[in-house]
């Protein structure tokens, strides 16, 4: 046996025992122990090189569910999941038809578009990513639009969903839905640390669901008036890329905090970042907090092992730990 044969031999044995892994599998990457912290408390980090002056920016368009029976095997749970259907149309559909008509707009405006199936491309790398959805219920009457960005959110990805916000309610005059769910915030396609089909980690990100497949006037917009659906959001797109600093590379990063624990008995998670707003939850000594935002001296946390419990804590109330953070699973709307 040659030393080269030998060689190949033992990182083939080290892979098979987990003692190695390939670039390749998607192997969860755990954030490692904070090393420095900002003034805010979050960790700091490189910041990452912007592209080259006169690159045309890349747009993905996710068209939700579409595909989804070709998800690769790390997402096979996915594969079943084919979202809403009422009054015969499917959300794929729905979101196939607008992702297309709002690709040939902002085409037209020099803009490089993907439109994207279920399947995301290992680390998609775009200076915006868009899933498209439309909410569906067991009942007929909730209506309006949601988004929402990743748990972690960067300061581009915030103000993406800003500029995507304002477009489609003045355009759509939909009337927003507030009630974002962990599902949303914990996308698949936005989950860097658990899967190889996700969007990069410095790609700015938000996840719309333009309105309820499942209420026949939303429905009825969606469908009949999907070039103005289509016109929101390539308007949305083109504001935020006006008014951002392709320079700027620290605002693509996630901002990064260590978990927390309460510093002292008694504290509480809120609904709102303010003294009086609903308790949603009391902490022990043993409850600890993924934090994904902080503002005016609040966390925006999720309780570990209580992923649906989602509110605010106010800085002082808690204090970091050097304990690896594991997000909550992804989830497809």
């Amino acid at each position: 046996m040659t030393s080269s044969h030998l060689a190949r031999v033992l990182v083939a044995a080290l892979i098979a025992v987990g003692l190695l892994v390939t670039s390749a599998m998607a192997a969860p990457r755990p954030l490692m122990k904070p090393i420095l912290l900002d003034p805010s408390g979050a960790i700091m980090q490189p910041t990452p090189t912007p592209r080259p002056a006169g690159t045309a920016p890349r747009v993905g368009l996710q068209a939700g569910h579409w595909l989804s029976r070709e998800l690769p095997d790390e997402l096979e749970r996915l594969r079943t999941s084919a979202g809403a259907f009422a009054g015969g149309i499917a959300e794929w559909e729905v979101n196939l038809d607008v992702a297309q008509r709002a690709a040939a707009l902002l085409t037209a405006q020099g803009v490089t578009v993907d439109v994207l199936p279920a399947t995301v491309p290992p680390a998609y790398d775009a200076d915006v990513f868009i899933a498209l959805h439309a909410d569906g219920v067991a009942g007929s009457a909730a209506r309006g639009y949601k988004l929402a960005t990743p748990w972690r959110t960067s300061r581009a990805s915030a103000a993406l969903m800003t500029a995507l916000d304002q477009a489609y309610g003045d355009i759509t005059g939909l009337p927003r839905d507030d009630a974002i769910t962990i599902n949303m915030r914990g996308y698949y396609a936005f989950n860097y640390r658990r899967h190889v089909h996700a969007v990069a980690r410095t790609t700015p990100s938000v996840i719309l669901e333009m309105g309820f497949l499942t209420n026949p006037t939303d429905r009825a917009f969606m469908t009949e008036q999907a070039d103005v659906v289509a016109a929101a959001i390539a308007d949305g797109v083109m504001a935020y890329l006006r008014a951002r600093d392709p320079a700027d590379g620290a605002a693509l990063l996630p901002v990064e905090y260590p978990m927390q624990r309460p510093a002292r008995p008694g504290v509480v998670v809120r609904s709102a970042p303010r003294d009086g707003a609903r308790v949603l939850a009391e902490l022990d000594d043993d409850s600890r907090l993924v934090v994904f935002s902080a503002r005016d001296g609040w966390y925006e946390v999720v309780v570990r092992g209580s992923w649906r419990v989602v509110g605010w804590v106010p800085v002082g109330d808690v204090m970091p730990t050097d304990e690896m953070i594991a997000p909550p699973a992804s989830a497809n709307p």
